[in-house]
């Protein structure tokens, strides 16, 4: 039977000798989690409401507040409670066309921060990328009118990543009114989830 040492001895050779490599190897970098993200993902689909152009890298978005039943009209094109995903190219210029066809409620939308929960008021609403919010965003009178109220804007998506397209009027985040809304670094487009 071996001497309890040398057992020890070679135990220690057997995990110096595990290490293995050559001389000079490099270790492997750390992965991205922008592009980990993208490639764990499905992959995103088309929605006719959403139009992508490639050769001009831009995005038009047609996004309506009260489209359906769902959630008691507090929805984006039918959908709430960050399900699914709208997923744009990062550098791309994104313009969102927004229409309120609840018939009762002011809504807005702004592209902000990806969060578990959101207020039942915001006390501002700041939106990831300049400018990516309608006018008024906050009020419950001011933001876009029911019935037809519309309203615009373009954004650059400069940075890939998990963000919501989200209602800040009152109790309306808080309700489930916002929907994913994802900057893909690996040039993805469409609709997820």
């Amino acid at each position: 039977m071996p001497k309890k040492s040398t057992i020890l001895t070679l135990g220690a050779v057997a995990l110096l000798g595990c290490g293995g490599g050559e001389e000079g190897d490099q270790p492997a970098s750390a992965p991205d989690p922008a592009t980990e993200a993208d490639a764990a993902a499905p992959a995103a689909i088309p929605a006719d409401w959403i139009s992508v152009d490639d050769a001009a890298r831009t995005v038009t978005i047609t996004l309506v507040a009260g489209e359906t039943d769902a959630n008691n009209r507090w929805n984006f094109n039918g959908y709430a409670h960050g399900e699914p995903t709208v997923v744009v190219p990062v550098g791309y210029t994104v313009t969102i066309n927004f229409e309120n066809r609840d018939p009762v409620h002011h809504h807005s939308v702004g592209v902000l921060a990806k969060a578990a929960s959101y207020p039942l008021v915001f006390d501002e609403a700041t939106p990831v990328f300049d400018g990516a919010i309608t006018s008024n965003a906050t009020s419950m009178t001011e933001a876009t009118a029911p019935g037809g109220g519309t309203g615009s804007f373009t954004f650059v998506a400069s940075e890939a990543g998990e963000y919501a397209l989200v209602c800040a009027v009152p109790a309306n985040a808080v309700t489930g009114m916002w929907i994913g809304f994802e900057v893909s670094e690996s040039g993805d487009s469409g609709l997820r989830g």
